[in-house]
């Protein structure tokens, strides 16, 4: 049983049928089958069940599947580590990202990276942290930034608390809100339509039970972009929230104002990382780079 094996019982499994599989692994779906059907006669077992343009797998190929999986895995970061060792600064470092690292620390981070690994290939993408996270688990993402809300169901990553800081929420001058006793309560924040990114579970428990019209006010306006947040919120009676550092450039400026608000839970950015991709330096020395930018 060959590599390009497993891909291809995964990709079926994956696509639920050789169609869709074929055009993942951009094979003919042909070519695809009879692979698949040489494997099973080579086996004398049957992995799938064909019927209605559907693939099915059975017990045995599921188990294939399932164990395919982590040796897939297992030989790309093999790959990945030789490509390390044998090319030393040169090789690659893929980044992931959400909304609040993507401005707080991506930028200094490449800087750092640059400087210190001129040869290094960089490579960052922004998602939701659920599928940046998965993305470490597969290979796809060396590292991800996320807040620490995302991590708990992915217990076996390797896991280095970045950046910690205090929520807060922010406003232009002159705006409705900054008459308000502070710190503003959840009831006192939700009276304002508010620009935001990912609602974490902490905010939701914080704010307890939101009617109707606080919650059409909370989803106001909604981007994965702080920069064209808080665009909207200096042009506009827009609020919005989130950790201190996210804002301090226009709080410096006087072109935002800074709401403290009730929201104990702390903002926590956490590096991520597999066992196996922790073992490399450059790997190790991003989780460095980025606490030294913030800090600096």
């Amino acid at each position: 049983m060959e590599l390009r094996h497993l891909e291809q019982v995964v990709a079926v499994c994956r696509a639920g049928g050789f169609s869709g599989a074929a055009r993942s692994l951009r094979i003919s779906q042909p070519t695809l089958s009879r692979s698949i059907a040489r494997l099973e006669a080579k086996l004398a077992i049957k992995l799938f069940d064909r019927s209605g343009g559907a693939a099915k797998p059975t017990p045995y190929g599921r188990f294939v599947a399932e164990r395919a999986e982590a040796l897939l895995s297992g030989a790309t970061t093999l790959a990945r580590d030789l490509e390390q060792l044998v090319h030393g600064e040169t090789g690659r470092l893929r980044i992931g990202v959400g909304p609040v690292p993507r401005l707080a620390i991506l930028p200094r981070l490449i800087q750092q990276m640059s400087e210190r690994y001129p040869e290094l290939r960089l490579e960052t993408e922004q998602d939701r942290a659920q599928a940046l996270l998965r993305g470490v688990e597969e290979g796809r993402y060396d590292v991800a930034f996320v807040t620490f809300e995302a991590t708990e169901p992915f217990g076996d990553l390797i896991r280095v608390k970045v950046v910690e800081d205090d929520h807060v929420a922010v406003a232009r001058p002159g705006h409705p809100a900054l008459a308000e006793p502070r710190p503003l309560t959840a009831r006192q924040l939700l009276r304002y339509p508010l620009a935001s990114a990912r609602i974490v579970p902490s905010f939701r428990r914080w704010a307890g039970e939101i009617g109707e019209a606080e919650q059409a006010r909370l989803r106001a306006f909604v981007s994965d972009d702080f920069e064209l947040i808080k665009q909207r919120v200096m042009a506009s009676d827009l609020l919005t929230m989130g950790p201190r550092l996210i804002f301090q450039p226009e709080l410096a400026q006087g072109r935002l104002i800074e709401l403290p608000i009730t929201w104990d839970t702390p903002y926590e950015c956490w590096m991520l990382a597999t066992a196996e991709r922790w073992r490399s330096p450059v790997v190790k020395a991003a989780a460095e780079a980025a606490k030294a930018g913030l800090a600096g």
